[in-house]
């Protein structure tokens, strides 16, 4: 069966994800802390959260010099801009994370400024154990689309409801590709095996 490409969703995708940190920072003054599995969207959604930020990776180099260099230059970029937001990407490989992002909270975060702290399954684990960090941080999980999603992207603070059909190309592309943002967007079986090898690759060699 032949897979439209027109539907529900195309290259530019939004969710729910985006709504429910949005919620987050209108109601709580923690950071946000965003895990889930490589290529599951967690850069895009977290950079698109405030339309006023600064992004930090940790593996770009220049962005890592800037975080080496401490809380207050960071916070000093900062001031440079009208940012209201700023995400730290990947930040839990550096071995000092947690010194860093709990200095730069209670100076810079609980008044001023939304924080966003991200990064693969791997910052599930070692957040585990940032007990300087409790009190300081809510944790989220993002997971790949699922028909729930799909029917619906904005996210809702109630119980499930009545279940919203999706159409049939939809369904059929998750079934066929999955659920991850890329080759669900893409429906194409060439990149999806490309796409699936690398992450495979990927999760041998550095994860495990």
């Amino acid at each position: 069966m032949m897979i439209s490409p027109h539907c529900f969703i195309l290259p530019s995708m939004k969710r729910s994800y985006e709504v429910l940190l949005r919620h987050h920072f209108d109601s709580d003054t923690q950071m946000a802390f965003v895990c889930g599995p490589r290529q599951v969207g967690k850069t895009t959604t977290c950079q698109s959260c405030e339309p006023n930020q600064m992004y930090l990776n940790w593996d770009h180099e220049d962005h890592r010099r800037k975080i080496l260099s401490g809380p207050a230059a960071v916070a000093a970029d900062l001031g440079l801009a009208p940012h209201n937001a700023v995400v730290f990407d990947q930040i839990h490989k550096y071995p000092d994370w947690r010194n860093f992002i709990k200095g730069f909270f209670d100076v810079y975060g609980r008044s001023r400024l939304r924080i966003v702290v991200t990064g693969s399954a791997h910052l599930d684990v070692v957040r585990k154990g940032a007990d300087s960090l409790l009190g300081r941080y809510f944790p989220y999980r993002m997971h790949p689309l699922s028909i729930g999603e799909i029917a619906n992207s904005t996210w809702r603070d109630r119980p499930i409801g009545s279940p919203s059909p999706i159409s049939d190309a939809d369904y059929e592309a998750l079934l066929r590709f999955g659920g991850f943002p890329d080759p669900f967007l893409k429906r194409n079986q060439r990149f999806h095996n490309r796409w699936t090898r690398m992450r495979q690759q990927l999760l041998f060699r550095e994860d495990l």
